[in-house]
């Protein structure tokens, strides 16, 4: 049996916190002055493209995973799916309890229709993943000059005719972004699995990722003196744009160069990073509402804003907490639908057989 990586395990785990600090600037008006925008945190200024960055690097881990897979079928497809249903369910009760019983102002028509305000990931990955195998198979198979002529191309209608905002929810840009980086993935890991290992290649992408580090913090020193944010100007807090893309593409690099001994703690914690994702918005509203807001009373400190980090870092323990509740039960019930699920295909398959044969 292959042991999992514990390295890329502990990565996500930072992915994971890093969404989380991504959301709360981004909707931090409830707290703090609604003048004030991420870029005036000198935190999020410095490490804007890091931050803005762990969707396309989750979108190409699985794009990574799903290439060297040697088995997709049906059956991880539908236990996706299953596995989505019981986790909107339990993000519908979750937003009930708060809205009814809390007074926290989270729109129920919005959760009832996509299950949450970030949840456009997990739509987009459940489409992308009933035809990864097309996909898989379809690069394989493909002329390799061709077929990055045609993912450049579909990054760019990405990039050039669908709007980034912060407001989309479940559209086809947020479907044409994913599926673009996911190609990438693919396209990577196959034709250019040898190479990502050369030690140039990660010198190299250790180079353009320090680089998106400095730059950022440069920007934010210059601003004093050109009053222009050129951080913001280039799309360095927007994860679908092409510079935190191509930084994604080169962690990505060095990503796949990581390697851990397996270890129990950090695989329980990254069972956990899915439904993170998903409910940490519940608990980011909530507590801006009920707690944060009371506390800063709308402040107009920049100082006091750079707490965001502090309070992101406590909305991820909340509902890491959550997480760790509901993964259990969650697993339990998916495990025995799934069980359901096939007992009655197989059965419907019997009896068709049956009919088909008396004919």
């Amino acid at each position: 049996m292959k042991k999992r990586n514990s390295g890329l395990d502990i990565i996500k785990i930072f992915l994971s916190l890093f969404v989380v600090i991504y959301h709360q600037y981004l909707h931090q008006r409830t707290i703090f002055n609604e003048n004030f925008s991420q870029f005036d945190s000198w935190f999020f200024s410095s490490f804007s493209v890091i931050i803005a960055s762990p969707v396309p690097i989750f979108i190409l881990i699985s794009a990574y995973f799903a290439t060297i897979s040697s088995k997709q079928d049906l059956r991880s497809f539908f236990k996706f799916g299953i596995d989505t249903f019981l986790y909107w369910v339990i993000c519908v009760i979750l937003v009930i309890i708060f809205v009814s019983g809390l007074n926290v102002d989270i729109s129920i028509s919005t959760t009832l229709t996509f299950g949450g305000r970030d949840w456009w990931y997990l739509w987009s990955f459940l489409i992308i993943k009933s035809i990864s195998p097309i996909l898989v198979q379809g690069i394989k198979s493909a002329n390799k000059i061709v077929s990055l002529i045609g993912i450049i191309f579909l990054l760019g209608i990405r990039f050039a005719f669908i709007k980034a905002n912060n407001d989309e929810l479940f559209n086809a840009g947020t479907i044409i972004g994913f599926l673009s980086v996911y190609l990438i993935g693919i396209w990577m890991t196959f034709f250019l699995k040898e190479q990502m290992k050369n030690k140039r290649v990660i010198k190299t992408s250790t180079i353009v990722c320090s680089m998106f580090v400095v730059l950022p913090f440069i920007f934010k020193i210059m601003q004093f003196w050109i009053d222009l944010n050129i951080s913001k100007l280039l799309g360095f807090d927007s994860p679908m744009t092409p510079f935190p893309v191509i930084f994604s593409i080169f962690a990505f690099i060095l990503i796949t160069n990581v390697y851990i001994e397996e270890n129990k703690f950090t695989n329980l914690i990254a069972k956990t990073l899915l439904p993170v994702y998903l409910f940490h918005f519940v608990f980011e509203i909530a507590m801006n509402q009920l707690v944060w807001s009371k506390v800063f009373k709308n402040s107009n400190s920049l100082a006091l804003y750079e707490l965001n980090f502090c309070i992101a870092l406590i909305t991820w323990l909340i509902a890491e907490v959550f997480a760790f509740l509901i993964i259990y039960p969650h697993d339990f019930v998916s495990k025995y639908l799934n069980i359901s699920l096939w007992a009655t295909i197989n059965f419907i398959n019997q009896k068709y057989k049956k009919i088909s044969a008396k004919c």
